[in-house]
């Protein structure tokens, strides 16, 4: 049986095919440029807050709530950047819908997909992404370290993602700098927020690390920031917040000065 990781290469490169009549690439050419995202020294834990439709492990997050109502909130609580998930057959995503956000807001745009082939990066550039996805464990080392390079030829800054010592080691050596700790493994789809505890002490002085997955309170936030970590990703736990806005405000402001905290009580 076919791991999530092996069905979501497989949607990719469906998608893939589908995109490239959409969007021609002379038309990829003509990009604007992109905004900077997460930007080196800041000591706090800023937020990434993610638009997503749905997930493989618990289906419809939206219901009949419009994407497009996010961006404003997102605004206002404090987010520093804003991740839209692209990927069509299980979160329910599409370029459109990038393009569609991008014109909304005027914060950094995470690219969200499975990255399988350079036509994605290059269409993240054009449709006004400051930052693309790449998941260390479904790219070579060769395809990680090339893909790292294309991202940054297209002015996107790459947050390479990692689920455990040996991918993070990998990311690493193909020159990542912007490293995602994923606490949900995409093999089995569990959730275990340890991940980002045990990797936190891994990560480079120059790498500037991101916790994925599972982040769910203002404690968990302050948590990852005592890490270490230079902004957490949250998705789920904002689009089906009764008020997101508030949710997210009460995160930002967990994130802010934690480790000064932690290093006070020390």
């Amino acid at each position: 049986m076919s791991s999530f990781l092996d069905r979501a290469a497989a949607s990719a490169r469906a998608n893939v095919l589908a995109w490239k009549g959409r969007y021609p690439e002379p038309v990829i050419m003509e990009r604007a440029r992109p905004k900077g995202f997460l930007p080196a020294g800041s000591g706090d834990c800023g937020v990434i807050a993610e638009i997503k439709r749905r997930s493989p492990s618990r289906g419809d997050l939206m219901g009949q709530v419009d994407p497009a109502s996010f961006p404003l909130p997102y605004k206002r609580g404090g987010a520093d950047a804003v991740s839209v998930v692209v990927e069509e057959q299980y979160f329910g995503g599409s370029p459109e819908l990038f393009q569609q956000i991008s014109e909304m807001t005027d914060l950094p745009l995470l690219w969200k997909d499975f990255v399988v082939d350079p036509f994605q990066i290059r269409l993240a550039a054009e449709l006004g992404a400051s930052a693309v996805l790449l998941i260390a464990g479904m790219l070579t080392d060769t395809e990680m370290t090339t893909y790292i390079a294309i991202a940054r030829e297209e002015g996107l800054r790459p947050l390479v993602e990692v689920h455990d010592t040996a991918e993070l080691d990998r990311a690493v050596d193909a020159g990542a700098d912007l490293i995602g700790v994923n606490n949900r493994n995409l093999v089995t789809l569990e959730v275990d927020i340890a991940v980002s505890e045990k990797l936190a002490g891994r990560l480079p002085a120059q790498v500037q690390g991101v916790s994925e997955s599972g982040i769910r309170t203002p404690e968990d936030v302050a948590l990852m920031a005592a890490f270490g970590y230079r902004a957490v990703l949250i998705g789920e736990s904002l689009v089906t917040a009764g008020n997101t806005e508030e949710l997210l405000r009460k995160m930002v402001t967990a994130g802010r000065g934690a480790r000064e905290t932690l290093r006070h009580d020390d």
